[in-house]
């Protein structure tokens, strides 16, 4: 996709077996069942809205950054027929953690399930059955440049990996909130999808109470709760058990934004530099990359033979 060596690329793999899960949707509160079924290389990642009246392509809904639609509390895709799939992120993370680049899940509802607000149980799901490696390989996300996205005081930069550099990718991620129990937190990861998955795969997604009260007003967060977040009012963190690992709540941002970059379908080859990312700019670094990737297809293509 970038026109890279072969020692960027990676082999494609799916799930040896099927999985099926279930648990609470966030935002609906609704249960939701879900199937991972093994995919042939080339499919691709896709959702299919089990209960989406229409055709098969109809309630298909591929792992795409440009069929992002919403960004708030989630990244939501919504395909031509209007089928959409909320709350993807930490499964695409589960997914780009454990290397799968093939994957179909069915989904009985419009949100994928929150289960405990990180990637573990769907990293544990996926190791239960083991996965199938094809010989067919993909692209990593390794610009031949920097490529920098900003909304209002956020940024994000992917760029090529220092020169010497022995590892795979670097994730350089810093947030800054104004609650006393977190405030500016940063986490740098330097190693391979492995060192990535230690770092950040039990990292819980959070929010103030005072958040959880509005958007439940709002017909949001329905199954929010201390069992899949962590949650945070005036006096502290609220969970009886406190956090799972130091400096959590920036370590479950650079899960999302691994899960985000994940809709580009490639392992990532590259440096990261992340300041306050959210699902917004983690989708609009998606969108731009992939950009740069036709533009530079375009561009071989157009030099004579």
């Amino acid at each position: 996709m970038f026109d890279i060596p072969a020692n960027d690329q990676s082999a494609a793999a799916t799930v040896r077996d099927t999985i099926s899960m279930q648990g609470i949707g966030l935002h609906t509160g609704a249960m939701v069942e879900m199937v991972i079924d093994p995919a042939a290389p080339g499919e691709g990642i896709r959702f299919v809205r089990a209960d989406f009246e229409g055709s098969l392509e109809a309630r298909t809904i591929a792992a795409d950054p440009a069929l992002v639609t919403k960004t708030q509390l989630g990244t939501v895709l919504t395909n031509a027929s209007g089928a959409a799939i909320s709350t993807v992120e930490h499964l695409m993370a589960a997914f780009a953690m454990r290397g799968i680049t093939e994957a179909t899940v069915f989904v009985s509802g419009p949100e994928v399930p929150i289960l405990d607000g990180s990637s573990k149980d769907f990293i544990e799901a996926i190791d239960a059955v083991g996965l199938r490696v094809f010989a067919h390989t993909i692209d990593k996300v390794a610009p031949t440049h920097a490529v920098t996205v900003t909304l209002g005081d956020c940024w994000i930069t992917a760029e090529p990996l220092p020169e010497g550099s022995a590892a795979e990718v670097i994730l350089d991620v810093t947030i800054d909130f104004d609650h006393h129990a977190i405030g500016q937190q940063r986490v740098v990861i330097e190693g391979d999808r492995d060192t990535i998955l230690a770092e950040v795969a039990e990292a819980r997604t959070f929010t103030e109470l005072r958040h959880v009260e509005a958007l439940r007003e709002m017909g949001l967060a329905r199954g929010g709760s201390l069992e899949n977040a962590v949650v945070l009012d005036k006096n502290g963190i609220m969970n009886p058990d406190g956090l799972r690992m130091e400096r959590e709540f920036v370590r479950h941002k650079a899960l999302d934004l691994v899960g985000d970059l994940y809709l580009l379908g490639m392992p990532l080859g590259c440096k990261l530099t992340a300041y306050k990312p959210g699902h917004t700019i983690n989708t609009m670094l998606a969108t731009a990359l992939a950009d740069v990737a036709d533009q530079h297809q375009a561009a071989s293509l157009s030099v004579p033979a």
